[in-house]
């Protein structure tokens, strides 16, 4: 999550203005919890997005909702608002693997430029982005199979893909623990009770398939969006409204081009089927429908939350450089 650069040591083609920041360039201290609240800010907003696009994608054809409208209407008039917040608090610690994340990111980047050579901007960044994703992928699987469990909780007998609860729902209702325990700790004990530890990762490999081909197609089209805008608008233009366009621009791409992977994640995730079973599934209820589940909120959630990010992190960034750097910073 850096902005634009010509993939030269030197970050620019005016050796006077930083068009990237590094860390070396940061006030670290300052940094960090700056970034955690725009972060928290930002996926407070959008959660209910993936709320509605992870009960549209585990529907099986439009047995609950109509679509985007229809799920957010009956969730709000049948649960309330809190029901667009399900198994929030259970995402939180994501906000700490982003730092991990851009730690991997800005430093794989960083090596790749100056060790290595590669000049392409798109192409340092595509690469950096699937590290990057990989090393996050052991906090990110275990608190989206919790979140997702409890975001169907009051409709598990629609979600879980089969006509009999099994599995972890069947659990929920036989446990004895309703009213006398919080849900995201029946879940995590339910989970346990399955499957032990590795019920955590269930899925592991299909969130992996999911997130590393995203990253890459995100960093891949923000810059070469960037290198498009360059050509149309004035040297002079503000580069963070550049960086916000072709953020979401990349977040609508990405969304488009891995839906179908995302349906297959959650599926593993929730239905508990095996990777073939699944596949089998999504072909013979969804058919090509399986591309397009639950793509119009998950366009929404990844085109603003990457927008939001995206300025969110250049802004902090560019208020956290150290002093002796402030007078080179490209705004």
């Amino acid at each position: 999550m850096t902005s634009s650069d010509t993939g030269t040591p030197d970050f620019g083609t005016d050796p006077q203005q930083l068009r990237v920041i590094a860390w070396e360039h940061l006030d670290l201290i300052k940094f960090y919890p700056t970034a955690m609240f725009s972060s928290w800010s930002i996926r407070c907003l959008l959660y209910p997005m993936s709320v509605i696009k992870s009960r549209l994608q585990l529907q099986k054809q439009n047995s609950v909702y109509r679509g985007t409208t229809h799920a957010i209407t009956d969730m709000v008039k049948t649960e309330g608002f809190r029901g667009l917040y399900r198994g929030f608090w259970v995402t939180l610690p994501q906000i700490g693997a982003s730092f991990i994340y851009s730690t991997v990111y800005e430093r794989l980047r960083a090596f790749l430029q100056t060790e290595v050579g590669i000049s392409s901007a798109a192409l340092v960044s595509a690469v950096a982005g699937a590290a990057a994703s990989c090393s996050t992928q052991t906090i990110f699987v275990p608190t989206d199979i919790i979140a997702q469990h409890m975001m169907i909780h009051n409709k598990s007998a629609a979600f879980v893909g089969t006509d009999k609860l099994t599995g972890v729902a069947a659990h929920l209702q036989t446990d004895g623990m309703a009213g006398k325990r919080q849900v995201a700790m029946r879940i995590i004990a339910a989970i346990y009770h399955v499957d032990g530890i590795s019920g955590f990762y269930r899925g592991f490999m299909s969130s992996a398939l999911l997130y590393i081909p995203s990253s890459m197609i995100f960093w891949s089209t923000y810059y070469n969006m960037q290198d498009l805008l360059k050509h149309f608008r004035h040297e002079d233009s503000v580069l963070l409204l550049d960086q916000g366009f072709s953020a979401a621009i990349g977040g609508i791409t990405a969304a488009i081009g891995t839906n179908a992977l995302d349906v297959y994640r959650i599926r593993i995730q929730v239905h508990r089927t095996s990777y073939t079973e699944t596949l089998r599934r999504m072909w013979r209820y969804e058919g090509k429908r399986a591309l397009t589940k639950g793509l119009i909120p998950r366009m929404i959630s990844n085109g603003t939350y990457s927008c939001a990010v995206m300025l969110g992190y250049e802004s902090v960034k560019k208020i956290c450089v150290l002093p002796e750097y402030r007078h080179l910073v490209k705004w």
